[in-house]
């Protein structure tokens, strides 16, 4: 009888342990299993941030990369991606959690800003209004025209801008302004000020009341603040605490050996004997640093054979990308005061605004200089250069070329919008560089559109392209 008490009680236990197992086992207590605002937060910081600026580094014209054929490099494009919807689901799921929290719905709306920029800007026309609905049976969303898609674009950023207060609550999981939403504000006022000023071309010729925005942000900053210095840019610091936040290329051999600075690049900082090019690369193998003469560009329109027999006299890339034994580098910029400042030069020199248009673009300058530890006399010096200085020669081109500096190895893909937008810098192109020795001006849709959603995608193509998804073809925001 004893013994069959003990069996009881075994099996009793036994059949409890079973009833348990299955979600007791699932769950893993050393790691979350449900999002939080706070989880979800440092994701998507972590995802617009740390974003790799090589690709567009390559096509931009800062370097050049020859061990073989590269996208980037050749101007062979294809199709982009759609990954950006990856990252508005997450905002959506941000957004659900954090009705009761302003600065968190403010923020929503400015990741939301980003994620479909970055996508409208990539291919032209895409799918808004009814993007993100697939739980509501919308898997075939229409696309948007570009400019419907600004429009709402801007008013999200006025909605963000009116939502952000210190008084507000607080910002968990914030890697990028550890939770002060006064930075976070005077961020979505630069970054509506960066939309704008891509509208150029589109000024006096659109719905969009262009000028007047901006006119309207400048002239109230209790309600607009802007960036006051460079302590305000919008950027990433990384740390040692675990090789995912090490800066982006850090120990990678391919860009070590094979990456030099471009030959267009490297002759326009020496031709304005600009410092920054000695934190820009090395010089060339066994002569002195910090003489300009000793730094040598690759010319990105050779084909890759013929830049690798050139790159053994060339300026390779500054060793701080790429010590693996110092792997925190520069912080990643993804808009910087400097780029502020010189946005807001741009607009006084077309006429948008009144202001100094020479102290917003010493101040990007002298900003751009001090994020390399440069100041002083040098950059007093630098910025009375004849090349530099805007008493002489085209004001506009000045500003354009001195942004497309500050922008080396930072800002993603900005530098490659900005060029396509202005066409300064000339691009070096050549027998390398295929596509008809054309720079491209957009992507190819992803084949899972012409698959999944194939007769939205054909009317958003025939109302755009005279000749079809092309990568040459230009989209509203460009024509």
């Amino acid at each position: 009888m004893k013994k069959t008490y003990i069996l009881l009680i075994v099996s009793i236990l036994a059949l409890s342990m079973g009833c348990k197992k299955f979600d007791y086992y699932q769950d893993n207590p050393n790691k979350p299993t449900k999002a939080t605002p706070a989880l979800l937060m440092t994701y998507i910081c972590q995802n617009i941030f740390n974003n790799n600026p090589i690709s567009a580094a390559y096509a931009s014209r800062h370097l050049t990369y020859y061990e073989r054929p590269n996208e980037s490099i050749n101007y062979n494009w294809n199709r982009g991606s759609f990954d950006g919807y990856g990252g508005l689901r997450q905002v959506l799921k941000l957004e659900a959690l954090v009705a009761d929290n302003k600065n968190f719905q403010g923020l929503a709306h400015l990741f939301r800003v980003i994620y479909f920029t970055q996508l409208t800007e990539t291919f032209g026309d895409i799918p808004y209004t009814d993007a993100l609905k697939a739980e509501q049976d919308g898997r075939t969303p229409i696309y948007n025209k570009q400019e419907d898609i600004y429009t709402g674009l801007l008013q999200e950023l006025e909605e963000a801008n009116s939502l952000l207060d210190a008084g507000n609550g607080i910002i968990d999981g914030d890697v990028v302004y550890a939770g002060d939403a006064n930075k976070w504000k005077k961020f979505v006022n630069a970054y509506r000020l960066r939309l704008l000023i891509h509208l150029s071309k589109k000024e006096g010729q659109s719905k969009i009341a262009i000028k007047q925005q901006f006119q309207s942000i400048l002239s109230n900053p209790a309600k607009y603040p802007l960036m006051t210095s460079p302590s305000d840019n919008a950027q990433l610091v990384f740390n040692t605490t675990d090789p995912s936040n090490y800066y982006p290329t850090a120990g990678s051999l391919s860009v070590s050996t094979l990456v030099s600075l471009e030959q267009s690049f490297v002759e326009m900082l020496q031709q304005r004997e600009d410092p920054r090019l000695f934190s820009f690369g090395d010089p060339v193998a066994g002569k002195t640093a910090g003489v300009f003469a000793n730094y040598k560009g690759v010319d990105a329109g050779l084909s890759p054979a013929d830049q690798q027999a050139s790159a053994a006299q060339s300026s390779l890339i500054a060793r701080r990308f790429v010590d693996l034994r110092n792997p925190v580098n520069e912080p990643m910029i993804f808009l910087s005061y400097a780029e502020q400042e010189f946005i807001i030069a741009e607009a006084i020199q077309r006429g948008w605004v009144t202001g100094d248009m020479n102290d917003h673009y010493q101040k990007g300058i002298t900003a751009s200089m001090a994020f390399y530890k440069i100041t002083g006399t040098i950059v007093t010096d630098y910025l009375n250069k004849d090349l530099v200085k805007l008493t002489t020669g085209d004001p506009l081109t000045k500003i354009l070329t001195q942004k497309y500096i500050a922008f080396y190895m930072n800002s993603s893909w900005e530098p490659f919008f900005e060029q396509r937008r202005t066409g300064v810098p000339v691009l070096r192109v050549g027998p390398g560089t295929l596509n008809g020795g054309k720079v491209p001006k957009r992507w190819q849709y992803p084949l899972s559109e012409s698959q999944y959603n194939e007769a939205n995608l054909d009317e958003a193509v025939k109302r755009q392209f005279a000749e079809g998804d092309n990568v040459n073809a230009s989209m509203w925001l460009i024509k």
